[in-house]
């Protein structure tokens, strides 16, 4: 019985490191992703869905989602490109760019709110992310 307990724990153990490394492998591939890359994420096993990769650190992948309608999303993928840092920055401080607004309020053409922020830039937890692909 013990040297089966053994072989469980042994084989638990080299599972957990071979997801690791597979983990690893990827947040690796989408460090080289350049602001504006659009991408395939899915998260805790569901359905991938298409977002533009922003930033990513060692906890977090920062994605844009254009799929509300009404946003500018020709105007916000070039905020992305141009400044990802500030664009991950934006629940903390509004970022403008001419008529666009960004910021802890919302997404903001002149005056008119057309998306909530959580719903136009996400940040995503890395434990979160099975996978991410070009």
């Amino acid at each position: 019985m013990k040297s089966r307990v053994t072989f469980v724990l042994v084989a638990a153990l080299l599972g957990t490191s071979v997801l690791l490394g597979a983990d690893e492998n990827m947040w690796k591939r989408v460090e080289r992703f350049d602001p504006g890359t659009r991408v395939k994420i899915a998260l805790d096993g569901g359905e991938p869905a298409e977002r533009y990769f922003v930033q990513l650190n060692d906890m977090i992948v920062v994605l844009l989602n254009l799929s509300a309608p009404d946003l500018p999303k020709r105007q916000l993928l070039n905020m992305a490109i141009d400044n990802p840092a500030w664009i991950a920055g934006t629940s903390k401080t509004t970022y403008r760019d001419n008529n666009l607004r960004v910021g802890p309020d919302g997404v903001f053409v002149k005056d008119k709110k057309v998306a909530e922020l959580n719903q136009v830039v996400e940040w995503i937890p890395r434990a979160k992310v099975t996978a991410i692909d070009k």
